[in-house]
């Protein structure tokens, strides 16, 4: 316990000292790539203090146990980003700083000489420096959590499989085998969802591909016939992966969470045209976003814990509430590449706030500067996701506890149940 608080403390203190050197030295402004380098370094950080925070609440000593504490510190990490950049953005509105260094980019950009420059707007180019960050600490965040399964793996000696059983698989018909895994996934699929989750996908996934061959408009038709597949995500991810891996239990529920998302956002929001209709309806999608992500984490969690203790109902509530933390950058950076590639506005950056905007009447007008009126979008659409996400985890939480309290030797039964049903998976 001692060493995990050496490392807490050696972080913090790395954390300080970078902060210090960037501006106190001036360092950001001499080495723009300084930042880069900080972004990466919260990316590592962030993972290590979730793993820490997760090792406190639950001391990993099986495979789900540290394959649990690896997602959790990846969910904490994106939580901590979004939180950081929260922060950087109401201290820039109030203040008048430029801690989001939202200016006009040079075209000797890094990302410009590498990729080109897209169809992206000059409008866009203020929003550079905060989708670099977002990308720069998810993908270090990612190569930590990656590092930190392969270590829980290798300590309970369960990375490769087991010689022996590899010899018996080379004796089973092929064919033979994919059947049986097609079937087992079809009795999963059965005891996970009722015939309302079929409609919606097959519905949902009907309207689409209609809407994707009567657009005119081929770049937006692009995007949505990649929404398209979207809808079959968990499908593709209960065939392609091993049948043993932790993705392949996530509960087919998740399927009809992007399903929803993805009806409300591609099909209502772009072909029917509700986005120009009603320009408020992107406040009620990410709103509803918040509460699908929340219930999809729910059900990431639920393939490595069961909610039958008041810990581990915690330990569940809190990945939620992180997974949906870590989907919001990670959705705006999706986001930002779409209007990159295609020239698109999915991150509202043409939008001009007007003294009778909902942010201003809230928040007031700040000192800011002009240049952060193109982010107000990308921070509008996570603020509203944040309310719906706190309130959801709340009542997921108050949920589980009632749950455990009350019908232990009940829920007990239903699980040993639901255990022996799809048993070939």
């Amino acid at each position: 316990m001692k060493n995990k608080y050496k490392v807490i403390i050696i972080f913090a203190v790395a954390a300080i000292l970078g902060g210090v050197l960037a501006f106190g030295f001036g360092i950001m402004e001499n080495y723009p790539e300084y930042d880069i380098f900080l972004q990466a370094f919260s990316g590592v950080a962030g993972v290590a203090l979730g793993y820490y925070l997760s090792v406190a609440l639950n001391k990993p000593e099986t495979k789900n146990d540290y394959t649990f504490s690896a997602f959790f510190a990846l969910c904490f990490s994106g939580t901590i980003i979004a939180v950081r950049k929260f922060i950087q953005f109401f201290i820039d509105f109030y203040t008048g700083s430029n801690l989001l260094h939202c200016e006009f980019v040079e075209d000797s950009h890094w990302l410009y000489r590498i990729f080109g420059f897209g169809m992206s707007p000059d409008a866009q180019r203020p929003l550079l420096d905060t989708d670099e960050d977002f990308t720069v600490s998810i993908l270090f965040s990612l190569i930590s959590t990656g590092v930190l399964y392969l270590y829980g793996r290798v300590k309970n000696k369960s990375l490769f499989i087991k010689a022996e059983k590899k010899e018996k698989l080379r004796f089973k018909s092929i064919p033979s085998r994919s059947q049986a895994r097609i079937e087992c996934e079809i009795e999963k699929m059965k005891s996970d969802c009722s015939i309302w989750d079929f409609l919606l996908w097959w519905c949902t996934r009907a309207v689409m591909l209609y809407a994707f061959i009567t657009m005119e408009n081929r770049a937006e038709a692009t995007l949505l016939l990649a929404n398209l597949v979207a809808t079959f995500a968990i499908t593709l991810v209960h065939f392609i992966l091993p049948k043993n891996s932790v993705l392949t239990n996530v509960s087919y529920k998740a399927q009809s969470l992007i399903t929803i998302i993805v009806f409300l956002g591609s099909w209502c929001g772009n072909f029917v045209g509700v986005y120009f209709i009603t320009p408020r309806f992107d406040l009620f999608l990410h709103l509803v976003s918040g509460y699908l992500c929340v219930m999809g984490g729910y059900y990431v969690a639920l393939t490595l814990f069961k909610p039958d203790s008041k810990k581990k109902v915690l330990l569940i509530s809190l990945f939620a509430l992180f997974f949906s933390f870590f989907i919001m950058p990670f959705w705006e950076v999706s986001e930002f590449i779409g209007d990159f590639i295609w020239g698109t506005s999915n991150q509202g950056f043409y939008w001009g706030p007007t003294d009778d905007s909902f942010f201003f009447k809230v928040f007031g007008h700040g000192v800011g500067n002009t240049q952060l009126y193109y982010l107000f979008d990308t921070f509008y659409d996570m603020l509203l996701a944040v309310v719906t996400t706190i309130v959801t985890f709340i009542g997921l939480y108050i949920c589980l506890y009632v749950k455990v309290k009350t019908k232990p030797a009940e829920r007990a039964e239903v699980s040993t149940e639901k255990e022996k049903i799809p048993s070939c998976c």
